[in-house]
């Protein structure tokens, strides 16, 4: 009798071991499933959008589908994980010339401040998708980019950016680049709980641009070909400052004889 009793009780214990753990495989998977199945359900609005964008070499349309998809991708990983980030510099030109993707562009770049760096971290080492991985750069907390070095076994092929959204088998990828509550030359991180009136991030030639808080908050939520995603509050006045009045409104780069070249 005391034999098949405790023979019992260990199979109880392991069907309630069982359970439990086949919880956690499907809490899991569940979130991992809605990841794709958000991505599934507006695959279709891309290639809507893509009918509008130019073309100028073979090679254009499916660089063009593979930069939507993989931001439409990060929109959702970021709004999931409560991550704050606004699109920047020639992802943010395109947006304030056209609403949308640059025909030539070959990458997407987002901000964020540096000291939300650590949710990325945490990310990273999550399984989220087969199809994505995030990489981040293991000296990210030093201002100055020309003082970090590369970890290339570790996939680390860069420096400016605090991170990188990757897709795994294009290598194309998000650039997550710092912002900073300071001036990283002139000034050290206040300790005092306060903000500062400016922020600064890495403009052209690696300057650096100190510029008002108001012109990034607060952040809004605007449609980078159609797709969802965060906006700094003035996006003009950023890109007339990093690259010109005449950026706001006319493409640096045209079409010519199947090229894409500098326009004069």
């Amino acid at each position: 009798m005391q034999h098949q009793q405790k023979y019992f009780w260990i199979c109880v214990y392991g069907l309630c071991t069982l359970f439990l753990f086949s919880i956690l495989i499907y809490d899991h998977y569940r979130s991992y499933s809605n990841f794709y199945d958000q991505l599934t359900t507006e695959t279709v609005s891309i290639e809507k959008v893509l009918e509008h964008i130019p073309i100028c070499t073979p090679k254009d349309r499916p660089r063009q589908r593979n930069l939507l998809t993989m931001l439409q991708a990060w929109s959702h990983l970021a709004e999931q994980h409560h991550i704050p980030y606004w699109i920047s510099y020639g992802t943010l030109v395109g947006y304030v010339q056209r609403r949308g993707l640059l025909p030539h562009d070959s990458d997407v770049d987002v901000i964020m401040m540096s000291d939300d760096t650590p949710q990325l971290i945490k990310l990273s080492q999550l399984n989220f998708s087969s199809d994505y991985v995030i990489k981040v750069q293991p000296q990210w907390y030093i201002a100055n980019h020309s003082y970090r070095s590369y970890f290339r076994k570790d996939g680390i092929h860069f420096v400016a950016p605090n991170a990188r959204f990757i897709h795994r088998k294009t290598q194309y990828h998000v650039d997550i680049y710092p912002a900073y509550d300071f001036h990283p030359l002139y000034a050290i991180k206040s300790t005092e709980d306060k903000q500062s009136e400016n922020l600064a991030i890495q403009a052209l030639r690696n300057h650096w641009l100190s510029y008002p808080r108001n012109w990034t908050y607060p952040l809004e939520t605007c449609y980078f070909s159609e797709i969802k995603v965060l906006c700094p509050a003035q996006p003009e006045k950023f890109v007339a400052t990093i690259y010109g009045s005449n950026a706001v409104r006319k493409s640096d780069t045209r079409c010519v004889h199947g090229r894409w070249v500098a326009a004069i």
